[in-house]
C-alpha cells in the first residue's frame, strides 16, 4: 500500500509503488503498504543502489526510469506495515518482522506477537523487498522468485498456511515486485505482465473469475505486458501501466477502484481521468478502502471511501468513484495508504498524513480525523519513506532511523512497547 514517484518499488522498497507496497502498499497498507507494488521510496543520491532487471514494456520501450530498484540507506533496503505487522530488509538482504504474529505472518517459525524485529527464517540474505498484508508475508528475491508465509486456509484463502517462508507455485524467477492485500497477492513480472493469487471472493485477482481463489498465481486479463508498478489492497488489486494510465479490480462499495461506478469487477477497468500517474498504492482493512495515485508532476490524487477523510481534499462526501485531488500536495516523491488514512513524503523531506486518526496514525499528537493534510511531528524534514498499515505507519529517515507511531495492541511499533503512540519513535533493533 505504499507508491513513490520514482520507482524505488509498495513497500516500501527503498530502494517506493506499493505496494505498498500497501502500497502498499497496503501495501492493505502497501504498507504495503507497502507497497509497487506501488510503493517504494527514491532516498538520496548517495545510498547505495542495487539494480533488478528491467521490466519489457514491448517494442522498442526501455524501462531503465520506472524498472523496480533497491537502494540501500544506512541498513534498510525495504520497508512494509501490514496491517498489524511491521516487516523490512536490511542491507545485507536479511528480513525481519514484528508485531501480530498470531497467523505465522512473521515468519519466525512461531505464532507469538513480538515487540521488537525478530529474524524471518531462511531468510538471513538475498530479500530485495518485502510486502505485509493482514496474516501474509511476501519477500522478493535477488534470484526474481517470491516466497511467501502466514497464514492459511483450505475455503479459499489461497496462501499455503506456513509461519515459515515457502515457494510461490511458478514464481521461482522472473518477478520484479511483489505486493500482498488483505488475503491476495499480486506479482509483477519483468515483462510487464501481472499474477495475482488468493481469495477471490470479488475478483481481487483479475482473471474474470469470481468464487474459491487458490494458491497457484493465475494471468491478470489484459495485463500481459506494459504495467510498470503494482498494489494489492482490501479485495481490489490495481496497476500503473506505462503511458500513465491506472487500471484496478476487485471490490468497488466506496468506489476504490475509480471508474466512476460503485460496481465491483472480476477484470481491470480504467482509473477515470488519469494520464500521468507513475504509482498507485490501495488500502483498506475494516474501516473502508480507498486508493491513492502519484503523477508525474509530484501531485497526489485519491478516490474511494472518504468517511473519515482519507480522500484528503476537505470535502464532507463520504466517498468519491473517480479521483480528486489531494489539498495542498503538489512536490510528493512517495505515498502510501492505510485503513481510512494515507501519508505522502514530499521532496523537502517532510511527512505529511491524512484521515483517520483515532489510533494516533496521523503522527501530529492528536487523535481527531483530518480531512486534509497535516504535518507529523518532528517529521519536517528528513524523511526518505513512508509506509502504512492498518492503523499504524513508519517512516525511514535519511540517517537511517526507522521510527514508527499509532496502534501498537501487538507490538507493530516495534518499540519494544505495546503502548500506543501518537507521535513517531524509534523501532529498537
Amino acid at each position: 500500500m505504499t507508491a513513490s514517484k520514482k520507482f524505488v518499488w509498495p513497500c516500501f522498497l527503498l530502494s517506493a509503488v506499493v505496494p505498498p507496497c500497501f502500497g502498499v502498499s497496503n501495501d492493505p497498507g502497501a504498507a504495503n503498504v507497502d507497497a509497487a507494488v506501488s510503493g517504494n521510496m527514491d532516498l538520496d543520491n548517495d545510498a547505495e543502489a542495487i539494480s533488478v532487471e528491467a521490466i519489457d514494456l514491448g517494442s522498442d520501450q526501455t524501462a531503465s526510469d520506472q524498472a523496480p530498484a533497491t537502494l540501500a540507506i544506512s541498513g534498510m533496503r525495504s520497508i512494509s506495515a501490514g496491517v498489524w505487522h511491521t516487516c523490512l530488509v536490511n542491507s545485507a538482504g536479511a528480513a525481519q518482522c514484528w508485531g501480530k504474529g498470531g497467523g505465522g505472518q512473521l515468519g519466525n517459525g512461531s505464532g507469538e506477537d513480538r515487540n521488537t524485529p525478530v529474524a524471518v527464517s531462511g531468510l538471513s540474505s538475498g530479500v530485495i523487498m518485502i510486502s505485509a498484508g493482514e496474516e501474509n508475508t511476501c519477500a522478493l528475491l535477488d534470484t526474481g522468485g517470491v516466497k511467501c508465509w502466514g497464514y492459511g486456509s483450505p475455503t479459499g484463502y489461497g496462501f499455503i498456511g506456513s509461519s515459515t517462508p515457502v515457494d510461490v507455485s511458478g514464481l521461482t524467477s522472473g518477478v520484479a515486485a511483489v505486493s500482498v492485500g488483505w488475503g491476495h497477492a499480486c506479482a509483477l513480472l519483468n515483462t510487464g505482465a501481472v499474477k495475482c493469487w488468493g481469495s477471490n471472493r470479488w475478483g481481487q485477482l483479475g482473471n474474470g473469475l469470481t468464487g474459491i481463489g487458490g494458491e497457484t498465481p493465475v494471468d491478470v486479463t489484459g495485463l500481459s505486458s506494459g504495467v510498470t508498478a503494482i498494489s494489492a489492497g482490501t479485495e481490489y488489486s490495481c496497476a500503473v501501466l506505462h503511458l500513465g494510465g491506472i487500471k484496478c479490480w476487485g471490490r468497488s462499495y466506496s468506489g476504490q477502484l475509480g471508474d466512476g461506478t460503485f460496481f465491483d469487477s472480476r477484470t481491470p477497468v480504467d482509473v477515470s481521468g488519469l494520464s500521468s500517474a507513475v504509482a498507485v498504492a490501495a488500502g483498506g482493512s475494516g474501516s473502508g478502502s480507498s486508493t491513492c495515485a502519484l503523477t508525474n508532476s509530484g501531485a497526489a490524487k485519491c478516490w474511494g471511501d472518504n468517511y473519515y477523510g482519507a480522500l484528503g481534499n476537505g470535502s464532507m462526501a463520504n466517498s468519491s468513484n473517480v479521483p480528486v485531488d489531494v489539498h495542498g500536495i503538489s512536490a510528493a516523491v512517495s505515498l502510501s495508504v492505510g485503513d481510512s488514512f494515507a501519508c505522502a513524503t514530499l521532496s523537502t523531506g517532510a511527512l505529511q498524513c491524512w484521515g483517520y486518526n483515532d489510533r494516533g496514525q496521523l503522527g501530529n499528537n492528536q487523535t481527531v480525523n483530518s480531512r486534509i493534510p497535516v504535518g507529523v511531528s518532528e517529521l519536517s524534514s528528513g524523511v526518505a519513506a513512508v509506509t502504512t498499515g492498518g492503523f499504524h505507519a513508519c517512516a525511514l529517515l535519511s540517517s537511517g532511523k526507522l521510527k514508527c507511531w499509532g496502534e501498537n495492541t501487538f507490538g507493530e511499533l516495534g518499540d519494544g512497547t505495546n503502548i500506543e503512540r501518537h507521535t513517531p519513535v524509534d523501532v529498537v533493533f
